[in-house]
């Protein structure tokens, strides 16, 4: 961690050596504007409560930071019409919300995107999460690792490919007839795997709502949507990501038929089950042989082949994760303040040993760990695995370590495991390695 006097020194070489640059005042304070701008016209009537609030834009590489107001110890310094500074160590750098110098703020990775509605849409993202525990939603964030299966995969394109016609019907009849396919090949994804439903609904409300609101206020149309549910179905990993696509799609088509549908939101709903209430939509019974009916319009047998094709590749990069980071020597890096970011569309589920991250950074009280080759978050994120180095080093396979002072490697358990531990450790077993960080 970076001393208070070390950090002063560092932003004044910051702004001595023109580093600030990284991100230029004006245009901060031009999207700061625009921002507010969205604001203005939506006048709270989304959600019935203000989005713009305290933010900041931080560039990665230096950590400078461009906020649209001072902190509450005025820790930064005002230029112009914004505020700059330096962000410690200690606080990861993602697109999310954070709490930070006693206040609840958005934070955004600089550069911003080109595209204004895109740029829009990513800021007022990241707002919707700074309010979002006082809608009563508050973050969940749970990896569907059924969204992995050949069959999974194939029902949440087919989802998407029925939500895009409904979102470009030309009349009632077409746009209820679509909706009616959605929901059924959503309902047959859900009633194949345990626990799927309540899984998609609680990422679907978290992320899913706050895309949504990104592209409603910036003014994206419905068919800046159906492009977005085309290019989503190239994706490696629907993971995590799928509700980013989902979310929205569901949300202008609430839209459609209910202008106050957000008021009833709660921790329990399910976008479909509301889409499904206020279109006056009836499944039949039998789910699993009508969503092969249902599929014929849509191109289920062209997809269910991909989809086959595609499994083939993902189970030998199964086997592959599970050598390097179950099978082998690994290191185990329990969680006690974990802060991470990582890549959503990335993600490889690994049942039943936890979920794969190609690459992430995390930020906790033993250091930070940098990942770019792949590392094992295990299902009650209590800790994460990557390969095991030697006790002489703080890199191994596709990662690197900065430990913080007062930890350092030791034997782990099982022969050649590493685990990172206080001075006075002794060695523990999985099961009491776990109880200790919960």
């Amino acid at each position: 961690m970076i001393s208070r006097i070390a950090t002063a020194t560092l932003l004044s070489i910051v702004m001595q050596c023109g580093w600030a640059q990284a991100i230029d005042a004006a245009d901060a304070a031009r999207a700061f504007g625009e921002r507010q701008a969205l604001c203005d016209r939506d006048k709270s009537a989304l959600w019935g409560v203000d989005l713009c609030g305290p933010l900041f834009f931080v560039d990665a590489a230096t950590r400078y930071l461009v906020a649209n107001q001072n902190t509450a110890d005025g820790s930064l310094q005002q230029q112009g019409d914004v505020y700059v500074g330096q962000l410690l160590d200690s606080v990861g750098i993602a697109n999310t919300a954070v709490e930070w110098k006693g206040e609840h703020w958005s934070m955004v990775t600089w550069p911003l995107p080109q595209q204004s509605a895109t740029r829009g849409a990513l800021m007022i993202h990241e707002s919707w999460h700074r309010i979002q525990d006082d809608l009563g939603l508050p973050p969940r964030s749970p990896t569907e690792a059924h969204l992995a299966t050949t069959f999974g995969r194939t029902m949440m394109r087919m989802e998407w490919r029925a939500l895009g016609a409904a979102l470009k019907a030309h009349g009632d009849v077409e746009r209820a007839q679509a909706i009616r396919a959605a929901l059924i090949f959503r309902d047959a994804r859900r009633e194949e795997a345990q626990g799927a439903a309540d899984l998609e609904n609680q990422l679907e409300l978290n992320e899913g709502l706050a895309e949504y609101t990104g592209r409603r206020l910036s003014g994206q149309d419905s068919l800046a949507l159906v492009a977005m549910l085309d290019k989503a179905e190239a994706g490696s990993s629907f993971a995590r990501s799928f509700a980013y696509t989902s979310g929205p799609a569901y949300g202008y088509l609430l839209d459609f038929y209910s202008s106050n549908w957000r008021k009833h939101v709660t921790q329990q709903s399910d976008l479909g089950s509301m889409l499904r209430s206020v279109a006056g939509i009836v499944l039949p019974p039998n789910i699993a042989a009508q969503a092969t009916l249902a599929g014929r319009e849509y191109g289920l047998t062209q997809v269910d082949n991909e989809e086959r094709a595609a499994a083939l590749t993902r189970t030998k990069q199964a086997k592959a994760w599970t050598l390097q980071l179950v099978r082998r020597p690994v290191l185990h890096l329990p969680f006690d303040n974990m802060q991470f970011t990582f890549d959503v569309n990335n993600l490889f589920p690994l049942p039943p040993y936890g979920t794969v991250y190609p690459t992430m950074q995390i930020i906790d009280t033993w250091g930070a760990l940098t990942v770019n080759g792949g590392a094992l978050l295990d299902n009650n994120w209590s800790g994460v695995t990557v390969a095991a180095p030697s006790l002489a080093r703080l890199t191994g396979t596709g990662w690197s370590l900065k430990l913080n002072p007062g930890w350092a490697m030791r034997p782990d358990k099982r022969k050649g495991d590493v685990v990172i531990a206080k001075a006075g450790y002794s060695v523990m077993s999985g099961s009491e390695r776990s109880d200790r960080v919960r």
